[in-house]
């Protein structure tokens, strides 16, 4: 377990990952790599899966959110003897939510699709896909719930080495599922479903063995006998405000989705590609701002606010010029970008003019990956998500519309809105670190 103090240079941290987030992104697009060989139009129907299933997923930032700001913020005040409690308040309601959402899921599927004007002629593959997804929702929630426990403990190097083990065990599955080596039954989409979850699954098995042997974790129901009521009114003030702003992000996106699919199956194709390429614009960013909220988290909870605030703003100085220098490539070389997906001329002249567009969007981004991550560590949650709650909705998701649907400017008009709403949000952000008002917002006292 690494060792974090006001030295602690996140950037170190960060290395790893960054790896592990760049080998999820491969996970997630060599499904769409894999599936574009097999059928342009299952392509779509998992795009427009992956949208709902992320919408529902981001729920678990409740418990995640909350149990990373605490178990950082319990080492940093050397207090570990409530982290199994912590662990079992996560976990339970991990699984209770997984459950619940699975079921929802089953019975309204159908007002899901119409609710995101998904095409009809997707329709049965998506039902394919996320009737294998929906069912085991507990996997990727004990996953990233796992997995932000391990970092909270300074444990970055192990998502990166799992991450390797799943894309092989993806990229196999994927392989065995489209296309039927050996007279091997072709499952399609449901396939690569079935391989998303036994490789997710695999690395949830390891993490949960690691985190009883070497953290001495325990998840049992007698750590919650009598009820830790302080713990579980901490638990709700940090895991509600903190999973509000990524929570209404993603249900604004879902909404933006919507008016996308409207355009047609090519523009939701177009924005799709699109989206893998900018992915790298701000995976070093997320990652920056990942290790930074680990070594904030640890210091506030020390009471060392002042090198909390001193290294946040080098990250963000360090995060602002790696997206600059990843967008301008990206814009250079924008044409051969999406040609690498799609010999269409429609698709590749629209997804590179959102290219252009795109590192307006990336530069405000910066600020709200990197801040905002580090706003929550410290304990102030609810400023953040009211701001976002505001320009997403406001200005993000309104736009979209006024510009993409009433203008008659398309996916241009979208990326257009998305931007004015990341830079809007970054900059308030940036004041709100400056000014100081997170400070004394610690949940640990004592």
């Amino acid at each position: 377990m690494s060792r974090i103090d006001e030295n602690t240079n996140p950037v170190k941290l960060a290395v790893p990952i960054f790896i592990e987030l760049l080998l999820f992104m491969f996970m997630g697009n060599v499904d769409a790599i894999m599936l574009s060989k097999y059928s342009d139009s299952a392509v779509a129907a998992v795009g427009n899966a992956n949208q709902i299933t992320n919408t529902l997923l981001i729920l678990f930032n409740i418990t995640s959110a909350a149990t990373g700001i605490m178990v950082a913020q319990y080492i940093g005040a050397s207090k570990k003897e409530d982290l199994n409690k912590i662990y079992t308040l996560g976990y339970g309601m991990n699984l209770v939510l997984a459950l619940m959402l699975g079921l929802s899921f089953s019975v309204f599927q159908a007002d899901f699709f119409n609710l995101v004007k998904m095409p009809k002629e997707l329709f049965v593959d998506a039902k394919a896909y996320l009737s294998v997804i929906m069912t085991f929702l507990f996997v990727p929630a004990f996953f990233s719930l796992s997995s932000v426990i391990l970092k909270s403990h300074g444990i970055t190097k192990l998502s990166m080495y799992l991450a390797i083990l799943m894309n092989i065990v993806n990229i196999i599955g994927n392989y065995t599922f489209l296309f039927g080596p050996f007279g091997l039954p072709i499952l399609g989409v449901k396939g690569v479903a079935i391989s998303t979850v036994l490789s997710r699954g695999l690395a949830v098995l390891i993490m949960v063995v690691i985190l009883i042997k070497n953290l001495n974790m325990s998840v049992k129901i007698k750590h919650l006998l009598p009820f830790p009521k302080q713990l579980f009114k901490q638990f709700m003030k940090l895991g509600l405000p903190s999973a509000g702003e990524p929570i209404s992000y993603q249900f604004s996106q879902m909404v933006i989705f919507t008016f996308i699919n409207m355009m047609g199956t090519t523009t939701v194709t177009t924005k799709i590609y699109v989206q893998i390429i900018v992915w790298f614009t701000f995976l070093g960013s997320m990652a920056i701002a990942q290790a930074n909220q680990i070594v904030v988290g640890q210091l506030v909870g020390a009471g060392k606010e002042d090198a909390a605030y001193r290294i946040t703003l080098k990250s963000f100085r360090q995060s602002l010029a790696y997206t600059v220098v990843i967008s301008l490539i990206f814009i250079t070389l924008r044409y051969k970008l999406i040609g690498i997906f799609s010999s269409n001329k429609e698709i590749v002249t629209l997804g590179a003019t959102i290219l252009l567009i795109d590192i307006f969007v990336e530069i405000g981004r910066v600020s709200n990956l990197v801040i905002i991550s580090a706003l929550k560590a410290a304990g102030d949650v609810n400023f953040p998500v009211g701001v976002g709650i505001f320009s997403m909705w406001l200005v993000s998701t309104l736009f979209a519309y006024v510009l993409g649907i009433h203008f008659g400017l398309g996916l241009v008009g979208i990326w257009i809105a998305m931007a004015a709403d990341e830079i809007l949000r970054g900059v308030i952000m940036f004041f709100r670190l400056k000014s100081g008002k997170w400070r004394g917002k610690r949940i640990v006292t004592g």
